[in-house]
């Protein structure tokens, strides 16, 4: 059985209309989407859209405020608790919409002058509120979490493969995901397999880029024939999320794709 890949349509295939990257995701061979930045369009539009190309979206991102611009985000930052919970809102909408199969709480910084305890109350606060709200909607989406990695982040409020799969176990053990992205893990030091070993139980959804700089595979350091191979025997048989930020055309980045579907 050949290995299944879905892509972000955020970061990849901006070649294209947003309109016409879920086709050229399915010609291209990939089996399910990923939408980072929902606000880049419309949900009912990129629903249909995903519709058409007959291809499924795996996962949809909560709004992350000024976090990609180098802000602080919203899901543990004290006083944005309100833009918070509109974002959810809206992407619990849109997954809704499209099937969406996990949905992505959103990172977040520490900001200056603020109390890092008090960023994971509110953090947990809002965890708490997203875990009510899907539940009264009766979503049929799992909520994750994406620890981010030290090197590009900092300061984020969650930014260890560890420390993120701790807070799951402490009060989230069944309810929450952990979104296991192995650039970030990867960035921090961690083998990814033995990462992935360690928190199998808690992992729902996997996703990849290769070191330094979130390029494609075979462009860093990374094996991830190994990789892959390695998490898979330790009973991952999810799709694999392509996440990387190519620096031509992406239709002439997928040479890897060919290489890295057939297992074993």
């Amino acid at each position: 059985m050949n290995r299944r890949f879905s892509t972000s349509v955020s970061m990849m295939f901006r070649e294209f209309a947003l309109s016409e990257r879920f086709a050229a995701a399915k010609a291209a061979g990939f089996e399910g989407v990923e939408i980072q930045f929902l606000a880049e369009g419309e949900p009912s539009e990129m629903a249909a859209a995903a519709e058409a190309a007959g291809i499924g979206v795996c996962l949809v991102n909560v709004g992350m405020g000024d976090y990609m611009a180098g802000g602080a985000g919203l899901s543990g930052v004290p006083g944005r608790e309100a833009l918070f919970r509109g974002e959810l809102a809206s992407a619990l909408d849109a997954a809704e919409a499209m099937g969406a199969r996990f949905v992505h709480l959103g990172p977040s910084r520490v900001p200056a002058g603020v109390d890092r305890a008090a960023c994971l109350d509110t953090y947990r606060r809002n965890i708490d509120h997203a875990v009510a709200a899907a539940a009264q909607r009766g979503s049929t989406a799992r909520l994750v979490i994406e620890p981010m990695n030290r090197v590009d982040a900092p300061d984020a409020l969650i930014n260890d493969i560890d420390d993120g799969a701790a807070l799951i176990r402490a009060a989230y053990a069944g309810v929450i995901g952990l979104q296991f992205d192995i650039y970030h893990v990867a960035m921090n030091g961690h083998d990814p397999v033995e990462a992935y070993a360690r928190h199998r139980d808690i992992a729902a959804h996997v996703q990849f880029s290769d070191v330094p700089g979130r390029q494609p595979p075979g462009d860093g350091t990374l094996d991830f024939a190994a990789i892959f191979a390695g998490i898979e025997a330790h009973g991952y048989d999810g799709l694999f999320g392509a996440e990387y930020m190519p620096r031509r055309p992406t239709l002439e980045t997928l040479g890897w794709m060919q290489r890295l579907a057939r297992r074993g």
